[in-house]
């Protein structure tokens, strides 16, 4: 009964809410969700003592299917596809991260993940040219190449990576951080469109979930987690796909970032990035050569000269899209009005909560608890000793040496926990723990 299955999938996923971190705790004391549903409230709490009594309610009551038959209906007369976590056709990379989808709604094609290179391709939602011919270069070259782009649909970089795929011929993933029947932002209903024809829009969020700003560093661990590798074009000081950087890394994920001018606010990120030891990404066999072990067949294209010329070309092939090449001032903007506070709705779309207003994605100075939660967990044990013994005032590597750790050891260390987002450089070489 695949109609049921997957009911329980979408019910499990609907109690629990996204980035549960109760899902793997629950799969691996009851095997499936069915069990779950059938556990009364002191085996649950046995198996999750934190989980809250609203979830637990859900858990426990009877019958929990309703709201899932109503998704599934619509997935179904939208060619929705519902993969649940134990289906084969679940993408491989999603299944090993710490707290992965319970279900994922897909429109359009996946890529064939572990057989088909993928590369994330994000950055900064404001950008000047130099970053949008970069990220349109780059998401070509390596798209006409044969790898699969992911990015997150967001205006700026993330965008521009999405039409350049597109203009290769190579599949695109859009990851979103609200429902598949959700265009957000509403200046890409037309990209929005391309990349479910001819790539894959995806999401964990039910439909009707509106854009809220929580969601966008969850989808981020998606975006990461279903690539390869990671290039941050670019991106200022607290640009939210440096969240996305912090995950690739806590996968064990390739990161790599584009330089960008030493004077430049919207170049301040990836150049933080490159300090702390990201791999320098300056054209695409940058990436492509990291990845030859792996995919012997992935080699830079021949390409004709007049598909090169990325700054006479771009305005016009972005416009094909429904893109506006950035201002000379440095600020993408749409090609229609900006966007409107209410995003576009798909018919039929499921009822929902009451919606919040859209909002744009988090800053990285926000960076999500469980982020860092994480970040945490991924230390040594050595790792974490030097961690507890950094202050909570401003320091200098020299606290670490002072407690007996070698220089090399001691500078390592702070490369680390700057990279994973947990100490951000202050004034005169000096840190501030997270």
């Amino acid at each position: 009964m695949a109609h049921d299955h997957t009911a329980s999938w979408v019910a499990l996923a609907e109690a629990l809410g996204p980035r549960s971190a109760h899902l793997l705790p629950l799969l691996a004391r009851f095997g499936t969700p069915d069990a779950i549903f059938a556990a009364d409230e002191a085996q649950i709490l046995e198996a999750c003592p934190t989980v809250k009594p609203s979830v637990l309610r859900l858990l426990c009551s009877t019958p929990p299917h309703g709201r899932a038959v109503e998704i599934i209906k619509y997935c179904t007369r939208h060619g929705v596809k519902i993969l649940c976590l134990d289906d084969a056709a679940y993408p491989a990379p999603l299944k090993a991260i710490a707290a992965p989808p319970a279900v994922l709604y897909v429109l359009g094609k996946l890529p064939s993940f572990g057989v088909t290179p993928a590369v994330g391709v994000v950055g900064a939602r404001h950008l000047d040219a130099y970053g949008a011919r970069m990220a349109y270069k780059l998401s070509f070259e390596m798209g006409a190449a044969g790898a699969a782009i992911v990015s997150g649909l967001a205006e700026g970089i993330d965008g521009i990576a999405a039409a350049a795929a597109l203009e290769a011929g190579a599949l695109t993933v859009a990851v979103l951080g609200a429902g598949i029947d959700r265009v957000y932002p509403k200046c890409h209903k037309r990209l929005f469109s391309e990349v479910a024809e001819f790539g894959a829009i995806v999401t964990e969020f039910s439909p009707g979930t509106p854009p809220n700003a929580w969601h966008f560093p969850m989808r981020n661990r998606i975006i990461s987690a279903l690539c390869d590798a990671l290039v941050v074009v670019q991106a200022g000081e607290n640009s939210g796909s440096l969240i996305t950087a912090r995950y690739a890394l806590l996968q064990g994920k390739a990161l790599f970032a584009v330089p960008g001018n030493a004077d430049s606010p919207l170049s301040v990120g990836t150049n933080r990035l490159l300090r702390a030891g990201a791999l320098l990404c300056t054209c695409t066999e940058d990436v492509l050569s990291h990845f030859h072990f792996l995919y012997p067949t992935l080699k830079p294209a021949a390409l004709p000269a007049e598909t090169c010329q990325y700054s006479a070309l771009l305005p016009e092939v972005l416009r094909a899209h429904g893109i506006a090449a950035p201002s000379t001032e440095g600020e993408a903007k749409s090609k229609s009005k900006r966007r409107s506070r209410k995003e576009d709705t798909a018919p039929e779309a499921v009822s929902a909560p009451e919606e919040a207003e859209a909002a744009d994605e988090t800053d990285a100075a926000q960076v999500p608890p469980e982020v860092l939660a994480e970040a945490l967990n991924s230390l040594s044990a050595e790792e974490r000793a030097l961690y507890d013994r950094l202050p909570d005032g401003p320091f200098t590597v020299d606290v670490l040496v002072s407690a007996g750790a070698s220089v090399a050891a001691a500078v390592g260390a702070m490369t680390l926990f700057e990279i994973l987002g947990l100490v951000r450089t202050g004034v005169g070489g000096t840190y501030v723990k997270l």
